[in-house]
């Protein structure tokens, strides 16, 4: 595939440089001269590009992760083509990968591993809800940024990889120190392959080293498929035993005894980051007792009994050495000693002075004005009122704000207090609710006017009709209408055609429904339900939390649906002793 660095795409997108290069795509940086600012480009090969197969998928999964929008997946901007190019245009991220982290520090803290793996599997849990398989979690696709937060990329294009073939294929070869078991074997995959691959990388956070090592790829797969790893306390002692419990069950070659959910994975973190004594009930064929460190018979045979005539003298006391914490307190202790005498004369010099200060605070007060809070007040009142208005200078500064009325106080400068005479106020003061424009999406692809509809800080949702004239998946009218002004946040409905095909029926929306009318409602469109329970702070216990296929959408008749109803809130569960983590 040519260089395309110098080029613009869109008129738009002015190609800078290469940043990377994947088995599937080329990702460029380039300048956003609508927006202003960088973005970085994916773009797919052009071996993949001449296939029709791979620009559908490319075009299909693109459209999946522009749906998404999680403070830890890199953001996309937008979806596009020019001529046979295709491309996704996404956030440009000024960081390092967790990888080249790894590589210079070794094995991380565990507070530090369990931070990141906590913000990886909250990525990971917003992409699996909406029905998004990564496939190709690695610390190379992980993103570290200098705040500490943590960015997952590359979403679709190792979906797309893993479509057409039973074989592992170039780019799980590539990834193949974190691929699943089912994954080197050209099996299915899901969420709990996603769950696997996360175990890989927190292994190696906690260790400093891959589970898996060999000198070729094929030799690794196997590995991953046929052998257990070392447990990693044997590599860091360090490590707590409910990490290596947790790292361990992530990381079981059956993917129905790993954690079937992303949230199952957070409890654990979370329970551990609570307690890091916790041991938890989990049984691996290849467990060891943790409370037993090898250390303690490296050999692994029975120590011999001594006879029972021998005795043995008693151990020699040991002189007891002061700790560094008793050196301080000693330290402290004379310090106060010292101290104390100056305290004294100190004292009898500020009751000399005490005098002096309270009349000079008295005089003081007289020239001060109690002022108190101003916010929700109407403004022209307050600039308004005698007492204010002669004895303070306001200054106003209207700004957009969603929660408070046209000419109320937003906010003031001082706070509320008592302040000298001719002291200045600023006041910021409500211009009510930002308005903007509803764009005109006519014929635009879905995934584009969604994105669009973000960017205008607009809410939306997608109404799929049949039309005769309008190419299916573009838009054909939104409500309220393109060029009206309205708030911020107004949901606008999006018009988007479709062709009706005899199999497909519409996905019904069902959260919110009770466990029983959510699975009738899916069998009678055909659809069969696959229930999965999990805690949830506020959706009483037995109703739908979320649904894998969003409402409305078109799905072919037969096809499984995910339907996650709630166990009622975790903290009730911990408080009443029913919860239990599932072995």
């Amino acid at each position: 595939m040519k260089n395309l660095v110098g080029s613009i795409l869109n008129e738009r997108y002015n190609i800078i440089d290469v940043v990377g290069i994947g088995g599937m795509a080329v990702v460029y940086k380039a300048v956003d001269m609508l927006e202003n600012r960088f973005a970085a480009i994916k773009i797919l090969k052009e071996e993949f590009i001449k296939d029709e197969r791979f620009r559908k998928r490319f075009l299909n999964e693109s459209r999946a992760i522009a749906m998404l929008s999680h403070k830890n997946i890199v953001d996309v901007y937008d979806v596009n083509f020019e001529g046979e190019i295709q491309y996704i245009v996404m956030e440009f991220i000024e960081g390092r990968t967790l990888k080249e982290y790894i590589t210079v520090t070794g094995a991380l803290p565990a507070a530090e591993a369990i931070g990141y793996c906590k913000q990886i599997l909250s990525a990971l849990r917003h992409a699996h809800e909406r029905g998004v398989v990564h496939r190709d979690i690695k610390p190379h696709n992980i993103m570290l940024l200098d705040d500490g937060t943590v960015k997952v990329t590359d979403f679709g294009i190792a979906h797309v990889s893993n479509f057409e073939t039973v074989t592992m294929t170039d780019t799980a070869i590539g990834s193949v120190h974190y691929i699943s078991p089912e994954q080197a074997r050209g099996l299915a995959t899901d969420e709990k392959s996603d769950i696997y691959s996360t175990g890989v990388m927190l292994y190696e956070m906690a260790t400093g080293q891959l589970p898996f090592t060999a000198e070729t790829p094929v030799s690794v797969a196997l590995m991953q498929v046929q052998q257990e790893p070392k447990p990693p306390r044997e590599i860091n002692p360090s490590i707590p035993v409910g990490l290596e419990q947790i790292i361990l069950k992530a990381m079981q070659k059956d993917p129905n005894r790993r954690y079937l959910q992303t949230k199952e994975f957070l409890i654990d973190l979370k329970i551990l980051e609570d307690n890091r004594d916790i041991v938890f009930g989990y049984k691996f064929d290849n467990e060891k007792d943790p409370s037993k460190s090898e250390s303690e018979n490296p050999s692994g045979q029975e120590k011999p009994s001594a006879p029972d005539k021998v005795k043995k003298d008693p151990p020699k006391k040991k002189r007891k050495k002061k700790t560094a914490k008793q050196y301080r307190r000693a330290r402290l202790r004379n310090k106060f000693l010292s101290a104390t005498a100056g305290v004294f004369l100190g004292a009898i010099l500020a009751l000399l002075g005490f005098g002096v200060m309270t009349m000079m605070v008295e005089q003081f007060n007289e020239n001060l004005v109690d002022i108190p809070s101003l916010v929700g007040k109407i403004a022209d009142d307050i600039v308004e009122d005698p007492v204010y208005k002669r004895n303070f200078v306001f200054e106003i500064e209207e700004v957009y704000d969603d929660t408070i009325g046209v000419g109320m106080i937003v906010s003031q400068y001082p706070a509320e207090g008592s302040y000298a005479v001719g002291t200045t106020i600023e006041l910021k003061v409500s211009k009510g609710k930002r308005e903007v424009v509803v764009p005109d999406l006519t014929n635009w692809d879905k995934a584009q006017a969604v994105l669009k509809l973000k960017q205008s800080d607009l809410d939306w949702e997608v109404i799929q009709i049949q039309s005769a004239t309008v190419e299916e998946g573009f838009v054909i009218r939104t409500e309220p209408a393109a060029h009206s002004t309205v708030p911020v946040s107004t949901k606008i409905k999006v018009y988007v055609s479709f062709s009706s095909e005899v199999g497909q029926v519409y996905m019904p929306g069902v959260v919110g429904l009770t466990k029983e009318l959510a699975v009738t409602a899916l069998y009678k469109e055909s659809l069969f339900p696959i229930i999965r329970e999990e805690y949830h702070d506020t959706v009483a216990a037995g109703y739908v939390i979320s649904q894998s296929v969003e409402k409305d959408t078109i799905i072919d008749k037969g096809a499984d649906v995910i339907i996650y109803i709630s166990k009622g809130s975790i903290l009730d569960a911990i408080e009443n002793g029913t919860y239990v983590p599932e072995g």
